[in-house]
C-alpha cells in the first residue's frame, strides 16, 4: 500500500497557503507542514519531514531560498520554489527541483509534482 505524499508549503499570504490547504488534499497529497516564512518552515520541516516542500522566495525572517538550504543540510527533499517573479538566479540549487510562477494553475502544480516525486 503506497502512502499520501507528505507536503510541506510556506508562504506568507495568507491566501495562499489557504489555496494550497484546500487543492493539495482534493489531488489526493497529505498537508504536513504550512509555514508563514522561512524560519518556521525550517523548524517544521525538521519535525515532520516531508516529501516534498514548496515555498515562496520572499518571505520575512528567511528567504525561500535560504530556508531551502537550510533543510536541504539534514534532509534529502526535493523543493519547488514559488515565485510572482522570473525564476531567480539562485534558484539553481541541486535540490530544487522545480520552480512555478503565481498564480499556480493546477495542471502547473500537478505537472511539478509529478517531475519532482515520480513514485507518487
Amino acid at each position: 500500500m503506497t502512502h499520501s505524499l507528505r507536503i510541506a508549503i510556506a508562504d506568507d499570504e495568507e491566501d495562499i497557503r489557504q489555496y494550497f490547504r484546500r487543492l493539495l488534499p482534493r489531488l489526493g497529497y497529505e498537508l504536513v507542514v504550512e509555514a508563514e516564512n522561512g524560519r518556521q518552515l525550517v523548524e517544521l520541516c525538521r519535525s515532520e519531514n516531508p516529501d516534498l516542500i514548496i515555498t515562496d522566495v520572499m518571505m520575512p525572517e528567511m528567504s525561500g531560498i535560504e530556508a531551502a538550504t537550510e533543510i536541504s543540510k539534514t534532509l534529502s527533499v526535493p523543493i519547488i520554489i514559488l515565485s510572482s517573479h522570473e525564476k531567480p538566479t539562485n534558484a539553481s540549487k541541486t535540490f530544487i527541483v522545480g520552480y512555478l510562477q503565481k498564480p499556480v494553475s493546477i495542471p502547473d502544480l500537478q505537472a511539478a509534482i509529478t517531475r519532482a516525486c515520480p513514485a507518487a
